[in-house]
C-alpha cells in the first residue's frame, strides 16, 4: 500500500502545470534584429535597427514649440553603413533641404543616438523607446536650455 501511495505522489507531482522545460525566455517579436524564435517568453530583449526610412511624427520643444508647424515633413533615411540623409520640406515652399551626415549608437544599452551633420551641429539624443515601426527621442535643443521630444515612424 505504501509503494501504491509513493506512486500516486510521484505521478501526481510528474503531471504538474509548473514544468518549465520547454519554456525559453528571448525576444520574441520576429521583427527585431536578435528574434529568437524558440523563445516562448518573452524577457524584454528585443533589439531594434534604426537603418530604413523614417519619418518624423511628432517634434516638440519643452517651451510648447510644435516644430512641425513649420514643415510638411522631416524624413531620414538611415544607411547600415551610418550615413544618413535628412529631407526637410518647408511649408508654403516647393524647395527641400537636404542634410547628410552620419550617426552613432552608444551609451549604456545604446541608448544614445548621435547624428554627425556634415556641415553643422552635431546632436546627442537619448532613444526613450524603439520599436520595428517606431523611435521616440529627446535631446537638448543647441544654444538654449530647452529640450526637444522627436517621434518618427517607419515608413
Amino acid at each position: 500500500m505504501k509503494k501504491l501511495l509513493l506512486l500516486s505522489a510521484l505521478i501526481i507531482l510528474g503531471c504538474s502545470g509548473d514544468d518549465d522545460s520547454n519554456s525559453s525566455s528571448g525576444c520574441t517579436d520576429p521583427l527585431a534584429v536578435n528574434y529568437d524564435l524558440g523563445a516562448t517568453q518573452d524577457d524584454g530583449s528585443c533589439m531594434y535597427s534604426v537603418i530604413g526610412d523614417w519619418t518624423v511624427q511628432q517634434y516638440t520643444v519643452s517651451d510648447g514649440t510644435n516644430v512641425m508647424d513649420a514643415y510638411d515633413y522631416i524624413d531620414y533615411t538611415m544607411y547600415p553603413d551610418n550615413s544618413f540623409i535628412q529631407y526637410i520640406g518647408p511649408v508654403g515652399t516647393n524647395d527641400e533641404l537636404i542634410i547628410t551626415g552620419t550617426y552613432s549608437i552608444s551609451g549604456s544599452n545604446n541608448s544614445t543616438l548621435t547624428l554627425y551633420v556634415d556641415e553643422g551641429p552635431t546632436t546627442p539624443s537619448t532613444i526613450v523607446s524603439i520599436s520595428s515601426t517606431t523611435i521616440e527621442l529627446t535631446f537638448d535643443v543647441i544654444n538654449t536650455n530647452l529640450t526637444a521630444d522627436l517621434a518618427l515612424i517607419k515608413f
